[in-house]
């Protein structure tokens, strides 16, 4: 189980499966003071079936209010806020194994705080990491001071990122990682008028940071940002339809193309009468596009979709109350389960 050639054999042959009967969902689940991390998760698959929930509750001793921030190759990565800073550790559902503590995680002094978390594998390192991202306000009259550092499992110390932007706001959601880079949405730029929507994405071997334009006319509160069939894109939920973009050569922001295109009709949405919300999670190769819709009534309804693209077909299933309805959309992982070792 720990010699590396057999963990990768493993992983591999796992992630060339083209279907959702190996992919988990995981979220957090609040349990005030705690000192517990607790997750809910399931297969994909029984969503669609009868949803059997696997409560999955990790106790770390003496190391209170983690929460998870990334999931990759079937490590998770969970950040605790204490008073000296933050820290980070790495743990396996499958195995039970957990990283020790990284040190302590600490940006320059300020009166507020805003931060984002990303976590991705180094291949050339063989390294697992994690990039945090904070917008310190030092002064009521001082524009807010950006920094990005970076933590690899083992590592003794956090670094600086290099050649990262000056950030107007930061990401909504954490990084997306996609062959050894994570990814984030962000405005940045010092003022309105000089700003603008881009994507950074942070090379985790170079330990560097660069930017990427959007397809035109793309609105920041409304983009979102995901991988799928091992290529980067970016959507827009309008609530009339979804559009997903495609970039078919990372780094070239000239390759994006439209990839989807479809009304909410298709889905059995009736965008006016209901205000829905939906969450592409994942694709296969035969064209099925696995979905998560909200929609706000009076039962906050939630359900799962799985359209396919070439036919125009789609089958949904309602998520029963009391179960996995209590989706926290920003922190909601898929995974594949590994025997990956978080050190």
């Amino acid at each position: 189980m720990s010699d590396p050639y057999f963990i990768k054999l493993h992983l591999s042959k796992f992630a060339a499966k083209d279907d959702l009967e190996h992919l988990q969902l995981m979220k957090n689940v609040c349990l005030g003071s705690i000192p517990e991390i607790h997750m809910e998760s399931c297969d994909v698959s029984s969503l669609f079936h009868s949803l059997q929930i696997e409560t999955f509750l990790f106790d770390f001793e003496n190391m209170p209010g983690y929460h998870l921030v990334g999931s990759c190759n079937g490590l998770h990565c969970g950040v605790s806020e204490i008073p000296e800073g933050y820290r980070v550790c790495f743990w396996n559902k499958a195995t039970r194994v957990i990283s020790r503590e990284s040190p302590t995680l600490s940006f320059s002094l300020g009166i507020g705080r805003r931060k984002m978390f990303g976590f991705g594998y180094d291949p050339p390192s063989d390294k697992y990491k994690v990039v945090a991202i904070a917008m310190t306000m030092l002064s009521l009259d001082v524009f807010e001071k950006t920094e990005m550092k970076v933590y690899g499992a083992g590592d003794s110390s956090w670094r600086n990122l290099k050649g990262f932007p000056v950030l107007w706001t930061l990401p909504k959601v954490g990084g997306v990682y996609l062959s050894g880079t994570l990814n984030w949405v962000v405005i940045k730029g010092k003022e309105t008028i000089h700003s603008e929507i881009v994507i950074i994405y942070v090379d985790l071997e170079k330990e560097t940071c660069r930017s990427l334009f959007l397809p035109d006319d793309f609105c920041f509160f409304d983009t979102n940002i995901g991988v799928f069939r091992d290529s980067l894109c970016v959507w827009q939920d309008s609530n009339t339809h979804l559009g997903l973009w495609q970039l078919r050569k990372f780094g070239d922001d000239k390759s994006w193309i439209q990839f989807i295109n479809f009304s909410y009709l298709h889905l059995n949405i009736r965008p006016y009468e209901e205000k829905s919300m939906i969450l592409p999670l994942c694709m296969s190769n035969n064209g099925d596009f696995f979905m998560l819709k909200f929609t706000r009534n009076a039962d906050d309804e939630y359900q799962t979709i799985l359209y396919n693209q070439r036919d125009g077909k789609s089958q949904v299933s309602v998520v029963p109350s009391g179960s996995f309805r209590t989706l926290l959309w920003p922190n909601l992982k898929i995974f594949t389960e590994s025997v990956v070792i978080p050190y």
